[in-house]
């Protein structure tokens, strides 16, 4: 099964979700592999991010990400409450339920990537001035 997303194209096989840049949107594609892949590897173990699926394997250029195949509808319910104020994306982010799946009975979010470049550096900035007062001793 094949889904098409606005920058990836999601190919369905087995237990896998195997995600690439589309084409037309080859960089932001590409931005997005690497984003999820960074989100999980760097910044998930620091903030605890338990909403995330697992990247199980990306390559450093966002050419291909592998994520376990998640279970699909959920409800626009099932994804908010999936959120947390603590967890990625955070609750003031746009929340879509085609965004999210079920692995198990947990809620997730499948798609955390960000295309363009200029959010992907605030983001990082933000996490990582989050970071250094988290291990200041908070806020």
């Amino acid at each position: 099964m094949i889904r098409w997303g606005t920058y990836r194209v999601v190919f369905l096989v087995g237990s896998l979700a195997i995600k690439l840049p589309r084409p037309k949107h080859f960089s932001a594609g590409m931005r997005c592999n690497r984003w999820e892949r960074e989100t999980w590897q760097v910044w998930r173990p620091v903030f605890g991010w338990e909403n995330l699926c697992p990247v199980l394997a990306a390559d450093p250029l966002g050419l291909v990400l592998f994520m376990p195949r998640a279970q699909q509808p959920v409800s626009q319910a099932e994804a908010h409450d999936a959120l947390h104020p603590d967890y990625y994306p955070g609750v003031d982010a746009e929340t879509k339920a085609a965004n999210f799946g079920r692995l198990g009975s947990a809620v997730l979010v499948l798609d955390y990537g960000l295309p363009d470049e200029d959010d992907v550096q605030q983001r990082r900035s933000y996490l990582g001035e989050h970071r250094k007062r988290l291990s200041r001793g908070g806020y």
